[in-house]
């Protein structure tokens, strides 16, 4: 009996102990995890940029579409409306800034060459004022080459620069562990950092003779195994004829030693964590973690090396996220141990079929098939045999890789085109061969980001008044632009300050400010007005990565083609001859029926009172209100429903009235009318009312009142694509630069078709460049030669 009560007592306290460790356990893992969450709070945006190809001659432009993502939720990201892109040269100067205007995760945008621009390498960063919450650098930066048209020089394809030999070497987990077995991965580059590829070397041994053969693959990556013994050894490779050494990192007698497998079986990853006889008992004594995680999402495992040397982890990719995952080993002091990067490829992604419709004499016609509705994609077109492309940029790799590195990696198409286990294996070795990544654990546990930075919704116009106000509640200040169907108006503050926000201008737009009294009566204003947000910095220093080689960059002349002078090629050209100065819109569409008035220079009357003049009811505003209301003066329904008009201000139908408080008919230049006219609606309409604004001034009125006021740095306007027209296009020079065509934006809303085409310019085939992403995230990155033919 007593030997039964022993038992029980046993049983009860190893109970209690291994509840009280398995709730200590658990906390831990809490703690952790709730570290990572709270770095990670706060979204962050990805932005990528789809070039129309990569090298430009110095009188071309460079076009481009920009794609932003919501890292969470790994979709678009369909809030950020402010993009700030910089381009820089190949010394670090800042040459132009742009604010381009993103609606629903995408933007498109062109920066200008010229003569000035010297042929050598140039970057375009993209950023927002996001980003500069951030410890880490989460702007993105692409590399571009010019060639001058007076130097046809550039160094496109970089021949490999012997005179350094760079061998690096990453063991798997930051180090080589003594007393264990460790996998090193190794790369070998020239001067600049260009990838030596297909070679082999060797590991030499501390007696001096060869351990093991080590191959290289096409990017100078490979691995190797090596027992961490405290002796030196070293890796040696034949390369242009020349023996190159390099020893191995000295091996350390404490740490712990990964292998990781992520690419052997389909659905699991294999992770081996070892150590050594010296380390094993503090490695019992102290709680220690493997951490998986990709920002705010980690699976946390305990790690119990039970007596043994090594312990075997094995998951399954369901606890991975799509993309870069970071594993870490963390004890229970929160330290890290060890760092490993895996990669998990997207299970869905945009799969594209293209057919060639029709081939016409001027132009190629083409239809599109996507396996996602909603999609947003973007098409470059080249000679198939061009230059002016490389491959280390893809949406893929912006989004799902370079994000999570320390720096962006070259090639990236490579590993995302018809991925194998092969491909898989190579990702894997990139990322073992990274030497830090970007999110360090040190600053995670530390230094959780604050929301310091707004998060721009559009523009900032502030204004101080510059003149005493008895009552500031009783005054407002407007502001009206009809070339950007604008008409607001706000209060005044304490300081005499006034603020509209959320504003979407385009750069070089004149607005009118007006200060009104409660009765709408306008004053005299004084003002200084400013746009707060049209430019902003970035507050990482923008840095070029620049070797200091002993032989000079060999730069090669090429054929370029050649453009006819001040000529583009549009998409639609019309030509039309104004004969006399008549009315130039009498013969637009639904026009005929209507009195049409051209307006006189010094008209400065009001458009309301021209309205009232001519047939409508338009009754008289009081007070702060910003409503116009028109009303036929005919009554056709039979509860006596008042009818109202249509207005149409250049071309576009207008759903109220109130873009017309206090214009005036300076601003206008012609006015078609018809009180009468009938409207097929079911909305009882009566009355026609068509507006076509002077074109390339302010149109400021003189008599009201308001303030011209020209809005510098901002939002850049959204230009339709212009070719430049080639001498020839069948020379070598444009298959070697050439452009085609550039597609910016092809939307497929609800359906997953759509029809594009381009110009023929007597090719037998063709490239298309094709990126882009659904409204669920998918991403598609793929080159296609299509036979014309």
């Amino acid at each position: 009996m007593q030997s039964i009560f022993r038992l029980h007592v046993v049983f009860i306290f190893f109970a209690a102990t291994f509840s009280c460790y398995s709730q200590e356990t658990d906390s831990q893992k809490n703690f952790i995890s709730k570290t990572i969450e709270d770095y990670f709070f706060l979204e962050r945006e990805n932005i990528h940029l789809q070039l129309d190809k990569s090298v430009f001659l110095s009188d071309e432009d460079v076009w481009f579409k920009g794609y932003v993502y919501h890292r969470k939720e790994e979709v678009p990201f369909f809030t950020t409306t402010n993009v700030y892109a910089s381009l820089y040269d190949e010394n670090g100067n800042r040459i132009k800034d742009k604010l381009l205007f993103s609606s629903m995760g995408s933007f498109s945008g062109k920066f200008e060459l010229g003569d000035s621009f010297k042929s050598g390498n140039y970057y375009i960063q993209v950023f927002t004022n996001w980003m500069n919450n951030f410890k880490e650098d989460e702007s993105s930066v692409f590399k571009f080459s010019v060639i001058n048209k007076n130097d046809r020089t550039a160094s496109i394809k970089s021949s490999p620069d012997y005179s350094k030999i760079n061998i690096e070497f990453f063991p798997e987990g930051g180090s080589i562990i003594q007393g264990t077995q460790n996998t090193v991965g190794i790369k070998v580059s020239d001067c600049h950092g260009n990838p030596l590829p297909s070679i082999e070397g060797e590991i030499i041994g501390p007696e001096g003779k060869s351990i093991q053969k080590v191959s290289l693959n096409r990017f100078g990556l490979g691995k190797f195994q090596i027992f961490g013994d405290g002796k030196i050894s070293k890796a040696s490779f034949q390369v242009n004829g020349k023996k190159v050494e390099e020893n191995l990192p000295f091996a350390i007698p404490n740490g712990l030693a990964l292998e990781i497998n992520n690419f052997a079986l389909k659905d699991k990853t294999i992770v081996k964590i070892r150590t050594n006889e010296k380390n094993i008992a503090s490695f019992k004594s102290k709680k220690h973690y493997l951490v998986v995680h990709q920002d705010n999402k980690s699976t946390i495992f305990d790690i119990d090396f039970k007596n043994a040397f090594e312990q075997t982890i094995t998951f399954t990719k369901d606890n991975l996220s799509e993309g870069v995952n970071t594993v870490r080993i963390i004890d229970s002091d929160m330290k890290q141990l060890a760092e490993r990067f895996i990669f998990k490829y997207p299970e869905e992604s945009l799969k594209l079929d293209i057919k060639l419709l029709k081939k016409g004499k001027d132009s190629i016609h083409f239809s599109g098939n996507l396996n996602y509705a909603n999609t947003s994609i973007s098409i470059s077109a080249v000679p198939e045999q061009s230059i002016a492309i490389n491959q280390d940029y893809s949406i893929r790799a912006s989004f799902l890789l370079n994000p999570y590195l320390s720096k962006n990696q070259s090639n990236t198409n490579y590993y995302f085109e018809e991925v194998s286990k092969a491909k898989e294996f190579e990702l894997d070795l990139l990322l073992l061969t990274q030497s830090a990544g970007k999110y360090k654990w040190e600053n995670i546990v530390t230094t959780p980001p604050k929301d310091n930075n707004i998060f721009d919704f559009g523009l900032t116009i502030k204004g101080t008044i510059n003149q005493t106000l008895a009552d500031r509640k009783k005054f407002k200040v407007k502001l009206f632009s009809l070339q950007s169907s604008i008409s607001e108006s706000t209060g005044i503050n304490d300081k005499n300050e006034f603020y509209f926000n959320n504003m979407v201008l385009a750069d070089s737009t004149w607005v009118n400010f007006t200060l009104t009294d409660d009765k709408n009566k306008p004053i005299v204003l004084k003002l200084y007005p400013q746009i707060l947000n049209g430019r902003r910095t970035f507050n990482k220093p923008f840095k070029i990565e620049k070797k200091e080689c002993a032989s000079i960059e060999e730069k090669v002349e090429y054929e370029t083609p050649s453009f006819v002078n001040g000529t583009i090629m549009l998409e639609d050209v019309e030509i039309a001859v104004e004969k006399k100065k008549k009315l130039k819109y009498s013969n637009s569409l639904g026009n005929g029926n209507l009195r049409g008035y051209k307006v006189a220079e010094n008209d400065q009357t009001d458009v309301l009172n021209f309205i009232r003049n001519n047939g409508f009811e338009v009754p008289t505003i009081n007070g702060f209100s910003n409503t116009v209301e028109i009303y036929s003066r005919s009554v056709t329904t039979i509860n006596g429903a008042r009818s109202t008009p249509i207005l149409f201000i250049d071309g576009l139908q207008q759903m109220s009235f109130d873009l017309l408080l206090n214009m005036r008919m300076n601003e206008v230049d012609e006015i078609y009318i018809n009180a009468h006219a009938i409207v097929p609606s079911v909305n009882n309409n009566i009355g026609i009312i068509k507006i076509y604004m002077k074109k390339g001034g302010s149109g400021l009125p003189q008599k009201n009142n308001a303030i011209p006021f020209e809005i510098k740095n901002a939002f850049s306007k959204i230009e339709p694509f212009k070719n430049k027209l080639y001498t020839s296009t069948e020379n070598r020079g444009f298959q070697n630069f050439g452009l085609i065509h550039w597609i910016p934006a092809i939307y497929t809303h609800d359906s997953k078709e759509f029809k594009f085409q381009i110009p023929n310019m007597g090719q037998k085939k063709v490239k298309l460049l094709i990126e882009g992403f659904s409204a669920e995230g998918q991403l598609i990155s793929e080159t296609r030669t299509i036979t014309l033919e």
